[in-house]
């Protein structure tokens, strides 16, 4: 059992959250999810077992992984997440994260 995942805690703006590489996470996106919501304490109002803060605005989180793509060096996939919810966002983008 997995017990750990490298991540680079950043601050954007009034944002801030983990970023992961996306070789590190389970390549299945509904088991993606789950261990997103799990590391940042979702669904619980306060995400006192995570590194979630508690607010929208301190429960987002960056994926990146190298580009397939000439001249582009990263790809980023921005995931928000809802303190109170067991969802996790990939169609909005945040500026602040970027």
């Amino acid at each position: 059992m997995q017990t750990a995942i490298p991540c680079l805690f950043m601050r954007g703006g009034t944002s801030r959250g983990p970023f992961f590489d996306e070789a590190d996470l389970p390549a299945d996106v509904a088991t993606r999810d789950r261990v997103l919501l799990a590391v940042m304490g979702s669904p619980d109002r306060s995400q006192i077992d995570g590194l979630g803060g508690a607010h929208p605005l301190t429960s987002k989180v960056g994926i990146v992984r190298r580009s397939k793509v000439a001249g582009v060096d990263l790809d980023f996939l921005f995931a928000q997440l809802q303190p109170d919810k067991d969802t996790v966002d990939t169609t909005p983008n945040c500026g602040n994260m970027l």
